[in-house]
């Protein structure tokens, strides 16, 4: 096992490239253990999300005359899954709209309770409605939601200016929400640092290798330094 470790090890000394792919996988994998521990520890699949809508920022639309803004676009907010049955009148959730789609995510206030006997889902429903929205929702043909659509609670937001936007520039950029397919340009970003990746591994071992050599003028030189230094034989 020691044998093939120093293997590795000499191999990554000796390919740039490879060390770096090397440490990018590490941070790769740490970070998606990190992601599935707060996962576990928030009891919910999205943990983290960026609000990429105005419907919970009174401010932003003029016609209602307020300098409220519950949730800015680009606020970067955490949630925590809870049982449904005890989610109170008030609170900020985030649910699917639609089950066909679960990638569509929205978070919105609760205006309404209906309890599971009343309700057309055979289970806890939520009206719900967005802070800086004159209507309530109206996403199924009754008005509310079954609590099986609800991802979690809203509890905080990550005080960290400008990330959350430049979350939602890049994912603009890369990916297409209404298409649900990469963009061609961020295709093209992508191979593009490959190549750049793959371009400087093969410019950087010629460099190597030519600033290693000595010059033979400078060997002649040394050598001749060497025999007028060195003290004639008795």
């Amino acid at each position: 096992m020691s044998v093939y470790y120093r293997k590795f090890r000499a191999f990554l000394r000796k390919n740039e490239t490879a060390r770096g792919l090397f440490l990018v996988g590490i941070v790769i994998l740490g970070a998606v253990a990190v992601w599935g521990g707060i996962r576990l520890a928030l009891n919910t699949p999205y943990p983290i999300l960026v609000v990429s809508s105005s419907s919970m920022c009174q401010s932003d639309h003029p016609e209602l005359h307020s300098t409220q803004c519950t949730l800015p676009i680009g606020a970067l907010i955490v949630i925590r899954g809870e049982d449904p049955a005890t989610i109170p009148n008030g609170t900020i959730i985030v649910f699917m709209n639609d089950p066909a789609n679960p990638g569509f995510l929205v978070v919105h206030r609760v205006i309404g309770i209906v309890p599971a006997a009343s309700s057309a889902f055979k289970q806890v429903s939520f009206k719900t409605q967005g802070d800086a929205n004159i209507a309530p929702d109206s996403w199924t043909q009754y008005g509310y939601i079954p609590a099986s659509w609800v991802i979690g609670v809203y509890q905080f937001t990550i005080p960290i200016p400008y990330l959350g936007s430049a979350i939602l520039s890049v994912r603009d950029f890369m990916y297409n929400s209404t298409t649900g397919q990469v963009n061609p340009q961020g295709i093209l970003v992508i191979l593009a640092l490959v190549v750049a990746l793959f371009a400087f591994e093969v410019m950087e071992p010629g460099k190597k290798h030519s600033s290693d050599r000595v010059p033979e003028d400078s060997k002649e030189s040394a050598q001749t330094g060497d025999s007028k230094n060195s003290a004639p034989k008795q």
